[in-house]
């Protein structure tokens, strides 16, 4: 082979060879890479998934909370038919989980005592529970002297005020103790639990069920242990904690309920009560708001709280008068000096039945008390005592806007609760808090006019440090009147054809005029008028109008020569003007200025002997300088005797 020829060869057998490791190193090249790469993610998703954890653990809530119903608390009540329009208008909020979907849907699998793959995650992430209930990062402020305690009942002194009290043990779990051998844990000696049913996220705010509640509250009354249940808050408004209650009340239906139904009150460090910083009263009314709920259901409510809570974020003497409390404190000697009923010692307890650790905890039962809760059959009753009686409402719309509600004053009463249907919820939802017991009125304004309302009331008692409540009456129905007149009360007063000043002035009335209010649409009547002969809808302002009703008149002959006349005292009324018929005038013409509005009696004498006389007359209030009458009332008559 010539020279050239085996150079040639040469090249090419090398480029061949550089070929085949090329493909070689570049086949394998991409499995490396791809290795390499998926190595940076999963460090970069587990940095980035860091620093979400913290940024949500650190964080403000985002202004993402659950929905809310209105202020004010609820009796519990079947749906009732209500006229159209009837009651506060609301539309219902569904519940829903972070990612926006039902509530119900998000928490079917954990019914099952199975949560869907996709969710579990973060349905941890979101549960308050994940630090104290898991035992993995249980706040200092739980513990005393600095150290948790490792045993379950070794060493404890029980405050001397409970000397003589018999003293009941017991636990309370979650999802994050497992599965329970309650035949076991009834075994062990334990006689009550606090069963977790519910929470509301730390992050998203929204509520949620408790995987293990319906296995765990079945089992344990099964097992012959006394059942509670509780739901770990974290209510920033009165309005949530309401909300919380009735979720609460949903999760234990169709149990055997013995034991409070409990708030659990507890910070999470950067979770939305934490980040909230609310404020000592705040904080208490929202306890105050779940145990009104939680007793208008006829049980008996508990509020859980560490030391640090009772003693500095909240009024604990205020909530210890209203329900019973529930102190967490990690130490074998409490000193906390405040009224407590149960005492959560350590969450480091050891159960047969129970593998890990559990909560563990002491009931103080007064000497002479039955030491029994309400069940959710009546409507308020409270360990030891009874409530008062029920009072018997009435109702009459005073108004197209107002309803006067009354009852009888109830003996021992110290106040009473109204409450109003809310046709939307349908439920009956507390509107007033009488704090007397010798108050029997109350008047409900702002209604809508021809509107029908449903009204209920209960008295309640203070006894032993307790608030006791009696039943709910039964329920009295009242129709504000479908129209109402008053009169304009200055010269010049327009009538727009839409409630805005911007819009066309049908007519201008003067002062005085009389107008019959249809409807409202806020700071505007809207009124029926007739123009040029065709009756038209108008509008006008309600600050040019007065709402002054005509008295109710009677007459009657005390002697030959005087005629006694008494009428019902207007509301608002600066006097009142009185016209007796005049047969020479042939009209009827004033006989008294009565320039008291509170006087409801007048006596005209220098009358003729048996003689019949008419009279009428009309309330006024002074607006602007300026006498407003209101409509006069029917024509009464009277004979003088002979």
């Amino acid at each position: 082979m010539k020279r050239t020829h085996r150079l040639t060869a040469v090249l090419l057998i090398l480029c061949m060879g550089i070929s085949v490791f090329s493909e070689t190193a570049l086949a394998k090249e991409p499995e490396n890479t791809a290795l390499e790469m998926s190595a940076k993610e999963a460090q970069a998703s587990d940095e980035g998934e860091a620093s979400g954890t913290k940024q949500a653990e650190s964080g403000k809530d985002n202004g993402e909370t659950a929905p809310q119903q209105a202020a004010g608390d609820s009796l519990t009540a079947a749906p009732e038919q209500e006229t159209a329009g009837s009651g506060d208008s609301a539309s219902e909020s569904q519940d829903t989980d972070g990612a926006g979907k039902p509530a119900e849907e998000a928490k079917a699998g954990a019914e099952d005592g199975k949560a869907p793959e996709d969710t579990a995650v973060s349905a941890d992430f979101d549960d308050p529970g994940r630090g104290r209930l898991s035992g993995t990062d249980i706040p200092e402020e739980f513990f005393g002297d600095g150290a948790a305690m490792g045993a379950a009942s070794t060493g404890i002194t029980h405050n001397s005020k409970f000397a003589g009290y018999t003293v009941r043990q017991g636990i309370d779990v979650s999802k994050w103790n497992g599965t329970i051998d309650w035949k076991s844990v009834k075994s062990a000696g334990i006689e009550f639990a606090f069963v977790r049913t519910s929470y509301r996220g730390t992050s998203t705010g929204s509520l949620a069920k408790d995987p293990t509640a319906d296995t765990n509250l079945k089992n344990a009354a099964a097992a012959g242990v006394k059942v509670g249940a509780y739901i770990f808050s974290q209510a920033i408004t009165t309005a949530e904690a309401v909300q919380e209650a009735e979720y609460l009340l949903d999760t234990v239906k169709g149990y055997n309920i013995t034991m409070p139904l409990v708030f659990d009150f507890e910070y999470y460090d950067g979770g939305r009560l934490s980040n909230k910083k609310l404020s000592r009263r705040a904080q208490t009314d929202i306890c105050l708001a779940f145990c009104e709920r939680i007793r208008a259901a006829g049980y008996t409510p508990l509020v859980y709280a560490n030391k640090s809570m009772l003693s500095s974020d909240l009024y604990a003497s205020e909530i210890s008068t209203k329900a019973p409390v529930w102190l967490a404190h990690y130490t074998t000697k409490t000193d906390y000096s405040g009224d407590y009923n149960f005492w959560q010692y350590t969450s480091a307890g050891k159960v047969s039945g129970i593998s890990g650790n559990v909560d563990m905890n002491f009931w103080y039962v007064k000497p002479g008390t039955d030491a029994s809760f309400g069940n959710g059959s009546s409507a308020s009753v409270s360990q030891g005592a009874s409530g008062p009686a029920a009072p018997k409402l009435s109702g009459k719309a005073s108004s197209y806007d107002k309803v006067k509600l009354s009852w009888n004053k109830v003996s021992g009463a110290d106040g009473y609760i109204l409450y109003r249907y809310h046709s939307s919820k349908k439920k009956y939802e507390r509107i007033k808090t009488v704090s007397s017991g010798s108050k029997v009125s109350y008047t409900d304004t702002g209604r809508s006019i021809g509107t029908a309302y449903k009204y209920k009331i209960k008295s309640y008692k203070k006894s032993d440090g307790k608030t006791l409540y009696s039943a709910a009456s039964k329920a009295v129905s009242v129709k504000t009147a479908s129209t109402m007149t008053g009169k304009t009360n200055k010269a010049g007063t327009a009538v727009r054809s839409s409630p805005s000043s911007a819009k066309k002035a049908l007519k201008k009335l003067g002062i005085n005029t009389g107008v019959t209010i249809t409807g409202t649409s806020g700071s505007w009547y809207r009124i029926s008028i007739k123009i040029s002969g065709k009756t038209k809808t108008g509008y006008i302002k309600k600050s040019r109008v007065t709402i002054i009703r005509k008295p109710t008149l009677k007459v009657q002959a005390g002697s030959k020569n005087a005629v006694t006349l008494k009428w019902s005292e207007i509301s608002g009324a600066t006097g009142y003007q009185i016209q007796r018929y005049d047969p020479a005038k042939k009209k009827y013409v004033t006989v008294k200025w009565v320039k008291d509005g509170a006087k409801t009696t007048y006596t005209n004498s220098g009358l003729k002997a048996d003689t019949t006389y008419k009279y009428r007359m009309r309330s006024y209030q002074t607006v602007r300088g300026k006498k407003i009458y209101s409509y006069y009332c029917a024509v009464k008559s009277a004979k003088t005797k002979s």
